[in-house]
């Protein structure tokens, strides 16, 4: 077996075992901070995070991506990127630290001064470990990557639902952004650290900079497609509406966060190292795709059914608007969970440049379309539009990426299509037997568990009986077995 397979297998075990893990301390995290703060609480730290995650992308400007891209890093490329990226988190700091007042008369809301200046120290933490990260991904070694992410999450946890606990509001999640990215840092320092020199080389950096630039420029439209939405709601309607709609959205990124993007920073590295072999990658990436539909389908596809039951369990009562919302976000997620993919193709192919122009076209659309949203019909409105653009918008997304590998349209549907039928007879399982229980008065929490169990257990039957090749895919890789060998 090749050492690239090698240590992509072993990387993709380590990158579950990380999310799994993470999605279980962020969910129990979630629901136990959502019992103790108001979704307008939720939402003012909304209001700020859409600013520094915006400008968050500036400190590395895609020369991290431009580190794991390149076949050979010399010392020269490794001091490059650490001295811009700590130039552009002090110079980050010290304008968000004056902008704040402004952030705040913008929204009209006056706590946000001094919780955007408390902030701002989040950019020279994160500038300090750039190329610790971008190295031990480029190594693969996502074992302890995986771990030091774990650490640093349970720490700042604690201190998070301590500080609520204690009646900080606002405040204890805003120290939880704070102290996890302080923790990251510090564990990047004791564990892998980087001989790195405060040393700008003109030759790495010309070097870096022309496929960093596409790959920033592809990251920050995409940003502000998908950030634009927490924007206008924080600006046109109230915090409560974005609280509500942050949590929706943060529902309906489980399939990405869980599935797509381990498997997708898993896959970059694996496919610069392989880059000249298109038929590999293609084979590769058809594989990865269908058993993330295979495992996202079903998740989002249940969620929709079962919104109502997971927000009064998961939630509580104060958050009942969430519930129309999850169910429409749970579509968008499904599609989502796949084109995540494509970044992988257009990075490792040296061609993020058209996923810049991709990302331009449909940033544009989104914002528009989140306006218009606004305007008609407040926050659903928005949602409905947000729905039908990412869902129709796959269609061309799936050609400019797939026509690169020699993957068309058709061959791409056909590979998604057996997960997307298994998927439409689990829904119409789990919805009569919803009614079903319903009948009976049982507790949100009761039937949540029943029919949950159910689905899953509806679809592996299903999936068994008409001998999915999905199925098989996604247990040789449960079972630490070749995702990438053909079945």
């Amino acid at each position: 077996m090749s050492t690239h397979i090698t240590k992509t297998r072993t990387g993709l075990i380590w990158s579950f075992i990380n999310q799994g893990g993470a999605q279980v301390l962020n969910l129990i995290i979630t629901f136990i901070l959502a019992r103790l703060l108001s979704p307008e609480e939720f939402g003012t730290i909304a209001m700020v995070t859409v600013f520094t995650g915006f400008a968050i992308r500036f400190v590395d400007f895609g020369f991290s991506a431009s580190l794991i891209q390149k076949k050979e890093v010399s010392q020269n490329d490794i001091n490059t990127v650490f001295f811009f990226n700590v130039i552009s988190g002090i110079v980050l700091t010290i304008l968000f630290f004056f902008l704040s007042p402004f952030i705040a008369e913008f929204y009209q809301v006056e706590i946000l001064n001094v919780l955007t200046k408390t902030l701002s120290l989040i950019f020279i933490i994160t500038a300090l470990t750039g190329v610790n990260k971008a190295l031990i991904t480029k190594d693969i070694n996502f074992k302890l990557s995986s771990i030091i992410f774990l650490v640093a999450l349970i720490l700042s946890s604690a201190l998070a639902i301590f500080l609520a606990y204690k009646g900080f509001g606002v405040w204890s999640i805003l120290i939880k952004l704070v102290s996890q990215e302080l923790f990251t840092s510090i564990l990047y320092f004791i564990y892998y650290p980087v001989r790195q020199k405060f040393k700008l080389n003109k030759e790495s950096f010309n070097s870096m900079f022309k496929m960093g630039r596409n790959v920033a420029g592809d990251s920050l439209i995409n940003y502000w497609s998908r950030n634009a939405d927490n924007l206008m709601i924080g600006k046109m309607l109230n915090s409560g509406a974005l609280g509500i709609y942050s949590k929706a959205y943060a529902v309906m990124l489980l399939p990405l966060t869980n599935f797509s993007r381990v498997i997708s920073k898993v896959m970059f590295p694996s496919f610069s190292l392989i880059q000249d072999n298109l038929p590999e990658i293609k084979r590769i990436y058809l594989n990865a795709t269908k058993v993330i539909a295979f495992l996202t389908f079903p998740m989002m596809g249940g969620l929709a059914i079962l919104s109502e039951e997971f927000v009064l369990t998961a939630f509580g009562p104060n958050w009942v608007e969430m519930i129309p919302l999850v169910s429409i976000l749970s579509v968008l997620g499904a599609s989502q969970s796949i084109l995540s993919l494509n970044g992988v193709i257009y990075n490792s192919l040296g061609k993020s440049h058209i996923a810049f122009r991709v990302s331009l076209v449909f940033g544009l659309l989104n914002v528009i379309g989140f306006y218009i949203g606004i305007k008609l019909n407040g926050l659903m409105g928005l949602v409905l539009i947000y729905a039908a653009i990412g869902v129709i918008g796959a269609i061309p997304n799936f050609y400019f990426a797939g026509r690169l590998i020699n993957v068309s349209i058709i061959e791409m549907f056909k590979n998604l299509s057996n997960s997307f039928f298994l998927t439409v007879f689990m829904m119409l399982i789990v919805y009569f037997l919803k009614l079903y229980l319903l009948s009976l008065g049982f507790l949100p929490i009761i039937n949540l568990i029943t029919l949950t169990f159910l689905g899953a257990l509806s679809y592996i039957c299903l999936a068994i009986i008409f001998k999915s090749q999905e199925y098989k895919l996604a247990k040789k890789m449960i079972f630490r077995k070749k995702m990438m060998n053909p079945i």
